[in-house]
């Protein structure tokens, strides 16, 4: 839907809330205290369903208790950077939140799978594709969110960052109240994504280091190219095994990551990549094997769409691969169809879909889930940090 226009809903300061088609678009200014008041003041109620719909059920059943709110508030912010603690500052100024409950909501995935309460963080699936590949030469990224159906009641949304201070504009695609940056850009066309790696590298979340989620903020904020935000990633270690997607605007890599073993970088033949949640890359020394989610088959499937249409691949091209479904109606499998899973028919569904034009700071944004459908929808992020 190129033609959809940004209705504004509120304001807060130099905030702005933005409505497109259903998307909400989320525009903060200032200092990252300055930020997080708009945040909070512009979301406060969505924060609140979110808070409603994935964690007031466990405190009125006593799974979630007091003591955990104090423990993963401890955790979330004591060991936070000042960015994301100023961050939460604001928010819970700006929303009246608690905010040990805005610390706790932005670590929930952590905290489900610390707690054996979610299996994974999802089942997602990225193909980019670049110079030769591209139709181009520019760089071209596709994901999709693959995860649980408690989070479709809760809007998609694009945090758009205009920092005051030295950070890097930034936009990520998430929930209301979670910061997290799960699908990131940065005005240096630098670009990362999340996936779930705990199947292949340990489903063990150390809580003793900084969650993995803050840190994501970080390394957006902060990254000029991909050679930094890859140096960055190394002098982490993760809480959370996990496989990110990272690219610039000449190239692109994955670097898969355990809690217990270490970051390995994996690059493919060509102009392009896939990355799903399994380890690909031999320096494990493990074997290549499936996950739930069927990791190997949106591999196969992206993968064979991609070398098709080496030399052609735009954001067009990427969206329809990424129209394409895992499975037939009946449960069997499409044969050379795509990742997507627009209902339940192994263990998770695909939430949303984002495709980006890096070089020109373009993205596309779908719901594929037919009771809460929204089509590929497009937003100028470069005239959103220029405005």
């Amino acid at each position: 839907m190129e033609n959809e226009k940004l209705n504004l809903i509120a304001t807060s300061a130099e905030g702005r809330l933005y409505n497109i088609n259903g998307f909400l678009i989320v525009l903060v200014s200032g200092s990252d205290y300055e930020m997080g008041c708009q945040y909070g003041e512009l979301l406060k109620d969505h924060i609140k369903k979110s808070w409603d719909t994935l964690i007031e059920p466990g405190r009125k059943k006593g799974s979630i208790t007091d003591e955990d709110l104090k423990v993963w508030f401890n955790r979330g912010y004591s060991y936070a950077s000042n960015r994301n603690k100023n961050f939460y500052q604001g928010i819970a100024q700006g929303s009246g939140i608690p905010i040990e409950n805005i610390c706790l909501l932005d670590q929930y995935m952590e905290y489900g799978m610390y707690e054996s309460k979610l299996h994974s963080f999802s089942g997602c699936s990225s193909g980019l594709a670049w110079g030769n590949d591209s139709l181009d030469g520019n760089m071209y990224t596709s994901r999709n969110m693959d995860w649980a159906e408690s989070f479709l009641p809760l809007p998609i949304t694009l945090l758009v960052k205009k920092p005051k201070g030295g950070d890097f504009k930034s936009a990520s695609v998430a929930w209301p109240g979670m910061i997290a940056a799960w699908t990131s850009i940065n005005e240096n066309g630098v670009y990362f994504d999340l996936h779930d790696g705990t199947s292949m590298g340990g489903q063990i979340i150390a809580i003793n280091r900084p969650s993995t989620l803050g840190v994501t903020v970080d390394l957006i904020s902060e990254s000029d190219s991909l050679d930094t935000l890859l140096a960055k990633v190394n002098g982490t270690v993760a809480s959370v095994s996990h496989i990110m997607t990272v690219a610039d605007e000449k190239r692109a890599a994955s670097v898969e990551r355990s809690s217990l073993g270490g970051n390995r970088y994996r690059t493919e033949n060509g102009d392009s990549i896939t990355v799903v949640n399994t380890f690909l890359s031999p320096d494990w020394g493990i074997g290549v094997r499936e996950t739930l989610s069927n990791s190997l088959k949106r591999y196969k499937n992206i993968k064979h769409h991609l070398d098709r249409n080496k030399g052609k691949i735009n954001d067009q091209v990427l969206r329809n691969i990424f129209d394409l479904t895992l499975f037939n109606q009946d449960g069997t499998f499409n044969e050379n169809g795509g990742p997507t899973k627009p209902t339940v028919q192994d263990v998770d569904l695909t939430n949303y879909q984002v495709v980006f034009d890096i070089q020109n700071r373009k993205i596309w944004m779908k719901i594929p889930v037919p009771s809460y459908f929204i089509d590929w929808t497009s937003v100028d992020i470069g005239q959103l940090w220029n405005t």
